[in-house]
């Protein structure tokens, strides 16, 4: 190992040390199957493929450009089917034979097409020997072997189009002896036309084996040259595997055979560059030493036994010959420093994505935070302050309004009276002074219940409710437009006691019944004078004596404090509706929207610790 490649693998161990930790570290919290943990794991994976030594090799090219001629003279055996047709509709990765092994063909298969990429992706570990074959159970994937023959090639690699989509073929591993350019651990990758009706770029399977990739080989032709969809792909590389090196073959076609040797060769050349020049927008460093001409189909008929010595085809084979050499020089020699650069580069712009995802991540969560307090702060407005006022200002009476109306029925009454006989029998005198009582309690009544307006104070407390609910529904509308609202009743106001001034009367006035018994006759004057001792003591004497009907410790207090404690429990049960209601809702639309506040601002702060993290790793590479 050369001193570069030293410097080289040491920072490789160091990157894949750090991530594996942070791996390790943040499992738990980031969750696995999240998009940030995926990238992660897609970080330590790439941070581990030096390890074994590998070397993949992709065989890339527009249909029919002469790609798995080249894939098959690089094998030095039939691998690849060539056809006027499209062919290779899957990828297939050729490796050298070990000594002593005969040639095979490996098949993967998988009846779960859900996850393709994830598929193909632990068969290419399995193969190159980071994962180990148990491994690809667990990915419901099989593998079957069968002898290298043209037959089976043709059987189970050269699939009809149509039958190649809905084949449960993943992979295809074919183990060769192997040209200049397949030494041990180095991989070729030969992957479907990328603009074919069937494999084309849209494929996934472009995806995940591009990210893999330590070297690529474009094949372009005469008549197949790069375009725009060779460009889509290029920049697909470039979004995984920028560091990878590109090599260029331009498979010279003889349909210009009309032309001159030179006016070919000069329109060769113009391919190429201008190919070399789209290659190197996309962010590549193409060397012009790695990008060759030659015709394809003349060296696989110059390696027949009976046109080996035709002087075109054994041109063209010296030439290919001479293109495997320069390529084992500058690439498969160095492979091993290149595989390591490729690595930490590769690595790099995993991280990169894992900083992005995480980024993302971190944009949405904030915006789950913005959501959730606002939320919160509109549920929190809602119920600010009390809005059943009743119960904070009791019901109160005009008490000069009520002694007023004692004294207006104490007239009314005497004018009764003075309009009666003279003398009056025990039983009429106590009608009266019963009727004037009652009469008063009516009026009090009357105006008691108009004051107060009983009624009115249910109405309003319950609007007072509506309007609360319609106001958290509101709320609860904006984050969630399909919420049913809450249906609710009238609660009325029951128990209020009944104005009771008998007791009153008869307990404070002079007026005894054994008197008016006794007595056998009452005058008019007697009455006037019982209705007007009843009055006093219902309203108080001008000399000042305090009546039954006064602020403190008359019959109006009593009754006026049961009517405000009802109003009052029947306020705290429209309350207790609203603030239930109101919890109820708050609860249902914060938790939409973060479910564990506590663990989601946990997570958030982890997030932005492995952010810090990584960007550290990162400065290393």
């Amino acid at each position: 190992m050369t001193k570069e490649e030293q410097v080289l693998e040491h920072k490789c161990i160091i990157v894949n040390k750090e991530i594996s930790l942070v791996v390790d570290r943040y499992r738990s919290t980031i969750g696995d199957g999240t998009a940030v943990m995926d990238q992660l794991r897609k970080a330590e994976n790439r941070s581990k493929e030096f390890k074994n030594g590998t070397f993949i090799v992709l065989v890339v090219g527009p249909v029919k450009s002469g790609k798995s001629t080249l894939v098959n003279l690089i094998a030095n055996a039939y691998v690849s089917p060539t056809h006027f047709l499209e062919c290779t509709v899957r990828p297939s990765i050729i490796s050298q034979r070990r000594e002593g092994e005969d040639s095979k063909i490996t098949v993967f298969t998988s009846e779960d097409t859900t996850d393709r990429v994830e598929q193909i992706d632990a068969v290419i570990d399995c193969i190159r020997g980071i994962a180990k074959e148990d491994s690809l159970l667990d990915s419901h994937i099989k593998k079957s072997v069968f002898d290298l023959t043209p037959e089976n090639i043709k059987e189970k690699v050269e699939l009809g189009l149509h039958e190649s989509l809905t084949s449960e073929t993943l992979v295809t591993s074919i183990t060769t002896p192997g040209g200049k350019l397949m030494q041990q651990n180095v991989f070729i990758v030969d992957m479907p036309g990328f603009d074919g009706e069937y494999a084309n770029i849209d494929n996934p399977i472009y995806d995940t084996v591009a990210q893999r990739a330590d070297l690529i080989i474009f094949v372009q032709s005469s008549n197949s040259a790069i375009s725009k969809v060779s460009s889509q792909f290029l920049k697909k590389l470039s979004d995984n595997n920028q560091a990878v090196p590109v090599c260029l073959i331009h498979n010279v076609f003889d349909s210009s055979w009309w032309h001159s040797e030179e006016e070919r060769k000069t329109m060769a050349a113009d391919q190429i560059r201008f190919a070399i020049g789209e290659i190197r927008k996309k962010g590549f460093n193409v060397d012009e030493k790695r990008c060759f001409s030659v015709n394809l189909g003349q060296v696989e008929d110059g390696r027949k036994p009976k046109y080996a010595e035709h002087p075109k085809l054994k041109s063209e084979v010296k030439a290919y010959e001479q293109i495997e050499t320069d390529l084992y020089e500058q690439v498969i020699e160095r492979r091993n420093a290149m595989q390591l650069e490729v690595c930490l580069n590769r690595t790099g712009q995993q991280l990169d994505k894992t900083v992005d995802a995480i980024h993302n991540e971190l944009e949405r969560r904030n915006q789950l935070k913005t959501r959730y307090e606002q939320a919160e702060m509109e549920f929190d407005k809602v119920m600010n302050g009390r809005v059943f006022n009743s119960t904070q200002n009791p019901l109160t009476v005009d008490y000069a309004l009520l002694k007023n109306i004692v004294r207006d029925k104490a007239k009314r009454y005497n004018k009764i009276v003075g309009t009666s006989n003279n003398h009056m029998t025990n039983k009429e005198a106590v009608e009266i002074i019963n009727g004037f009582v009652s009469s008063c309690e009516e009026g009090i009544s009357a105006s008691f219940g108009k004051t107060l307006s009983l009624p009115e104070v249910e109405n309003k407390l319950y609007a007072a409710c509506k309007s609360r609910i319609s106001e958290i529904e509101n709320v609860v509308r904006r984050y969630h437009p399909g919420h049913q609202g809450k249906e609710i009743g009238l609660i009325p106001i029951e128990g209020v006691p009944s104005l009771s001034l008998e007791n009153g009367v008869i307990n404070k006035s002079l007026i005894r019944k054994p008197k008016i018994i006794w007595f056998g006759g009452h005058s008019r004057q007697d009455v006037e004078g019982y209705i007007n001792k009843a009055k006093e003591c219902l309203v108080g004497s001008d000399a000042g004596d305090e009546g039954y009907l006064e602020e403190e410790g008359g019959a109006i207090k009593p009754v006026l404090n049961r009517i405000n404690q009802l109003l009052e429990e029947v306020a705290k049960r429209y309350e207790t509706i609203c603030d239930d209601y109101w919890k109820q809702c708050k609860k249902e639309v914060l938790d939409g929207i973060i479910a564990d506040k506590t663990a989601f601002d946990d997570e958030t702060g982890q997030l932005v610790q492995l952010k810090q993290e990584l960007s550290k790793i990162q400065e290393k590479i």
